[in-house]
């Protein structure tokens, strides 16, 4: 089906997402786009295609389609959440959602990990605020960006710490493939995010290195800065999430029975949570891109002017449901400033995926190796991948 790329909406490590629009039905979309020259970055894109395709839920970002595997350009259509993320509502809330407001994330995310884990049989492995994009005006939460997720069933060969490193599980910083429970020690990372509008491990100042981050939390026998204020049931469900033994960890199954959880549970479809966006613009002021897309040609022109009225039909059915948010924000690399932040989405060079000459991966020695190569990997943290 034919398509039109609109503004850029967000950027990652590996590729950009834009806005976009079906021609012949005016259906928004988004659009997750990847240079084919790049083989880490086709790589992490083919592997999201793949999983995608298998999932339905509701409370995971819906594969529409993928096309140009054979040209110069990789292209996976996502549904389109226009609330923003998660992490961005936080920040923009000054302190925080509050737990009530957080309550309502967490637990569409649970409910989300818990259709992963135990029906599709999938680890999400990058979970954080950033990856949780809410709808309009706050209603409803869906899991985003599958490109660090693998099948349960495919082999769990180490390849060396993979995600974002202040949401990264004991195990996972030490050089673990992810699992369903270091999906829950995230879980717990991002409940704190939501809950204090800072990043896990913020604690630490913003200037930390990658790899001194990953030896802390692989081996520092902590975890984050918990606030003190919270309840005796936020407090509870957070150590049920950031226990360093993943054995002793809840399920997301019995984390969605947790009193924190279950609390309030009826409000889902009638409290929203703050949402620090104004009304929509982007498609109103469409802005087509001049380059990758499979747009109208001159020929159409004169059509183009239906489709974006269908476009701008489909923005009004989106903001039905009370004061949307906006999609015309541009996403930022990273949440500081000057140098990448120790908790920007990372992997490890192609070469340093297997353990040479006998190495065991998750050691102190290959760790400390580890601080010497990664401080010179610079990564962007964008949209994570």
């Amino acid at each position: 089906m034919e398509w039109q790329r609109g503004k850029c909406i967000g950027k990652g490590a590996f590729g950009t997402v834009h806005l976009a629009v079906y021609t012949a039905t005016g259906r928004a979309f988004a659009v997750k786009s990847v240079d084919a020259e790049s083989a880490a970055a086709m790589a992490c894109l083919e592997s999201e295609i793949r999983i995608l395709k298998r999932l339905s839920s509701p409370h995971v970002v819906a594969y529409l389609g993928d096309d140009g595997a054979a040209g110069p350009t990789r292209n996976l259509h996502m549904e389109l959440v226009p609330g923003g993320s998660a992490a961005e509502a936080a920040a923009a809330a000054q302190g925080g959602l509050g737990e009530r407001g957080a309550r309502g994330v967490l637990r569409r995310v649970a409910a989300a990990l818990r259709y992963l884990h135990e029906e599709a049989g999938v680890v999400h492995g990058d979970v954080k605020g950033r990856n949780v994009l809410l709808g309009c005006r706050g209603y409803g939460a869906k899991l985003a960006d599958f490109g660090a997720a693998r099948l349960v069933s495919d082999a769990a060969t180490p390849r060396g710490p993979r995600g974002t490193p202040a949401w990264m599980a004991p195990e996972v910083a030490r050089g673990g493939a992810a699992t369903p429970a270091s999906d829950v020690w995230a879980l717990g990372c991002t409940a704190l995010e939501l809950l204090t509008g800072r990043r896990p491990w913020s604690e630490l100042g913003g200037a930390t290195e990658v790899g001194e981050l990953l030896l802390l939390v692989g081996f520092g026998g902590t975890r984050p800065a918990i606030p003190a204020c919270l309840s005796d049931a936020c407090l509870d469900f957070l150590d049920r999430c950031l226990r360093r033994d993943a054995a002793q960890r809840w399920s997301c199954e019995q984390l969605l029975r947790h009193p924190f959880l279950s609390t309030d549970a009826a409000d889902d479809a009638t409290d929203p949570w703050p949402s620090p966006f104004p009304s929509p613009r982007a498609v109103l002021d469409w802005a087509p891109s001049e380059s990758d897309s499979e747009a109208l040609d001159d020929a159409e022109a004169e059509s183009k002017h239906e489709v974006m009225a269908r476009a701008k039909g489909r923005v009004a059915e989106l903001a039905s449901n009370g004061p949307p948010t906006s999609w015309d924000w541009e996403e930022e690399v990273g949440w500081g400033t000057g140098a990448t932040w120790a908790s920007d989405t990372w992997a490890p060079h192609p070469s340093s995926e297997e353990p040479r000459n006998g190495s065991a991966t998750g050691s102190p020695v290959a760790m400390a190796i580890l601080v010497v190569t990664v401080t010179a990997v610079g990564v962007n943290a964008g949209l994570g991948w």
